[in-house]
């Protein structure tokens, strides 16, 4: 890692909050203060103590412990992007504390998510003494006993829900959601590990204050792709990781940025979201996950590409059976249409994808989606939520009939029989149409800015920009206008996608891409009017930016029943 602890290209400049940024961040209920606090995301300022978080000195004292003692330290972490990300992130700062950590990932098909107690046994025999789990283990209640029985000991740190107190047997579980009206409640599993890195730092003098910093490109990609919510602390964490990541001397990161075809000076959340995240992810759900986490942590640039290469071919295996099984439960779901929840099953589905199956689906039918595969007499998958309700919850409200279930208000896994897959799609249903409310009704399209006056344009992209990063709890808005139709094309290797050219009430044209969209709307004609709903984005082409109309929903604009409604 470099020495220098903040250089000054990491340093923030934020013009004055734009009109148009601060009518968004005003409608959300922010005062001028706490806007400008929004947009400007200070490292220094935003970040609140670690040692608010419950058992966080316990952990603190016995790591230390564990270091001037030179005992043998394991990282047990997720399989997924935040668990591969906080393993990373937590094996970097102990190394650097003088530790010599060894690490386990669990795998996927083989013992499932979370602590297994074969595992724990086996690391016992290893000869390790401390096992600190990353982005697991809340729940881990048989686990963490057998752990103490066996003389193991144990730290916890995750953020999924509890299903009670935290596990009796560890030294200690660091988890926000532990932590009576904790301001870090939504912290990813590896904010979690960053804060216990902090921690650490304020009680020890084997770690520089400040250069933990150079961590924050492993926050930003665990907290960006398990997509927690990006406001508070979060967004502290990824608008300063985000600048990290850009200047990142990982050569893991460097290589992997390269086989995606992302130029990491330009890196956003997209570029995490959409090209990073996935390819790291797709080691765990076609292989073993271990091959993406000896990516991350690698000193050797020969490897890393090595290895970048093989996870962005194991990626396209991986978006091929997404792909299959997209359009399967794609028709699947033509027959549950009508019901405010989509509970989706096939034997065929396999369990590593469902998740990003799940996603798109609630996307596309604008509801929560929960995806399964069927294996014989149990059935495994994994739920969505959308707009702002809670899935974990939804499933907690059927554990009657649910074997194991995990996750965040967003992201769920569960477990059930499979013969009872359609009496959880009934109870799920009937929780459902019971807790909607006005900002979970998802026949609607919240719409920030309405485009009358105002042009869409890259300079109004650039106005929205400065609320960046963008995600859950802090959506890029949704802007609306009514556009001519001048040209009609469907593009993309498969012709899937559309694109449009659109001319507005002062003739001006705009490129508008619909994702996905070829299929849905055989009713545009050229020449008519449409109302359309779209993100304002910046599209780079041989070095010149030009804004671009990412559509959402459209529909013509002398449509009675429109369902785009003000923030």
């Amino acid at each position: 890692m470099p020495k220098t602890i903040w250089d000054k290209s990491l340093a923030i400049d934020v013009d004055i909050i734009s009109d148009v940024a601060s009518d968004l961040l005003l409608k959300r209920g922010l005062s001028s203060q706490e806007a400008n606090e929004f947009v400007i995301a200070s490292y220094e300022d935003g970040l609140h103590d670690p040692y608010g978080l419950k058992d966080m000195d316990k952990a603190v004292k016995r790591i230390l412990l564990a270091i001037k003692e030179k005992q043998q330290i394991t990282i047990y972490g997720d399989y997924d992007i935040d668990g591969l990300s906080s393993c990373a992130l937590l094996y970097d700062a102990l190394s650097q504390m003088g530790s010599k950590p060894a690490l386990y990932i669990p795998d996927r098909f083989d013992e499932g998510y979370g602590l297994n107690t074969k595992a724990l046994e086996k690391l016992k025999a290893q000869g390790v003494d401390l096992v600190i789990t990353v982005d697991c283990g809340t729940t881990a209640h048989k686990q963490a006993s057998q752990a103490h029985k066996m003389g193991l000991d144990l730290i916890i740190t995750d953020h999924h829900e509890p299903d009670g107190d935290a596990p009796k047997g560890a030294v200690a579980c660091v988890n926000p959601k532990l932590t009576k009206e904790s301001k870090l409640r939504d912290l990813a599993g590896v904010g979690v590990a960053f804060y216990l890195v902090r921690a650490l730092i304020q009680k020890s003098k084997l770690f520089k204050p400040g250069q933990e910093k150079w961590l924050l490109d492993l926050v930003a990609l665990g907290t960006i792709c398990d997509v927690v919510p990006l406001v508070g602390d979060n967004r502290v964490l990824a608008k300063n990781g985000l600048k990290v990541l850009k200047i990142s001397r990982r050569v893991g990161i460097i290589a992997l940025a390269t086989a995606s075809g992302v130029d990491l000076s330009l890196a956003s959340e997209t570029d995490l979201g959409f090209k990073l995240g996935p390819r790291l992810n797709a080691a765990g759900r076609l292989a073993h996950a271990r091959k993406a986490l000896d990516l991350l942590i690698s000193t050797d640039i020969k490897d890393a590409t090595k290895i970048a290469q093989e996870l962005s071919e194991l990626n396209t295996k991986r978006q091929e059976d997404t792909k299959t099984i997209y359009a399967e439960a794609s028709e699947q779901a033509k027959q549950y249409k009508s019901q405010p929840i989509l509970v989706l099953s096939s034997p065929d589905w396999s369990q590593g994808v469902v998740g990003i199956v799940a996603s798109r689906i609630a996307e596309k039918y604008h509801k929560p989606t929960i995806i399964l595969q069927e294996l014989g007499k149990t059935a495994k998958g994994s739920a969505r939520s959308f707009n702002t309700f809670n899935i974990v919850q939804a499933i907690q409200s059927c554990h009657k009939i649910i074997e194991s279930f995990g996750g965040h208000s967003f992201a769920a896994g569960l477990k059930l029989d499979t013969e009872r897959i359609g009496e959880l799609r009934y109870r799920i249903v009937e929780y459902t149409i019971a807790n909607m409310d006005v900002k979970n009704n998802f026949k609607t399209l919240p719409v920030g800015i309405k485009l009358t006056g105002t042009q869409a344009s890259l300079e109004l992209y650039e106005q929205i920009a400065k609320l960046a990063p963008f995600g859950n709890s802090n959506k890029k808005p949704y802007c609306c206008g009514v556009y001519e139709v001048e040209q009609i094309r469907l593009v993309g290797s498969d012709a899937s996608h559309l694109r449009l050219l659109l001319r507005d009430e002062n003739n001006i044209t705009h490129t508008a891409i619909g994702f996905g969209m070829a299929s849905n709307y055989g009713w545009l004609q050229k020449g008519h009017n449409i109302e359309v709903v779209f993100e304002l984005s910046e599209n780079i082409w041989q070095d010149r930016k030009t804004h671009q109309l990412e559509l959402i929903d459209m529909h013509p604009s002398e449509h009675k029943n429109s369902t785009y409604k003000p923030n």
